[in-house]
């Protein structure tokens, strides 16, 4: 019976230094925040078209919402539109917003997504929806 117990003791005391060890030395810790400026402090690597899939978020868009310089997607003209609330656009703006957003490339969706955020542009809803949506569906996609 106390042989038993001995063996428990002693397992019990491998498992807590084990456990001391390994906060100490954090090797089971994950990354909890990735600083967008070393992102952009990297040197340019030759990137592949699609995201690796490896990462629970994708390297790829944060570089791309780290991003500091505003990007145009030929869509100058959407700048009418600073400040606005998207229930105040007209069919005018609704149109302008559809012909940029649906000759856009999938990849190209989330820049520009955030590059209306940094010019205080909201895009109507509905476009905001379906953006989101290819955005989803290309990163299940990129884990596949």
């Amino acid at each position: 019976m106390w042989k038993i117990i001995i063996i428990i003791a002693a397992a019990l005391l491998l498992l807590g230094v084990f456990s001391w060890l390994a906060s100490y030395f954090r090797w089971f810790e994950k990354p909890r925040f990735i600083d967008p400026d070393s992102l952009q402090s990297e040197p340019e690597e030759e990137e592949s078209e699609e995201c690796c899939g490896q990462h629970e978020v994708c390297e790829k868009d944060l570089k791309t919402m780290a991003r500091k310089d505003i990007v145009y997607y030929n869509d100058e003209e959407l700048d009418a539109y600073r400040k606005m609330s998207p229930e105040t656009y007209d069919e005018a703006a609704l149109e302008a917003f559809s012909e940029v957003f649906y000759t856009l490339r999938e990849e190209d969706v989330l820049g520009w997504l955030n590059s209306l955020r940094m010019r205080e542009i909201e895009p109507p809803l509905f476009i905001r929806d379906e953006a989101l949506l290819i955005i989803s569906e290309n990163r299940y996609q990129a884990t596949q």
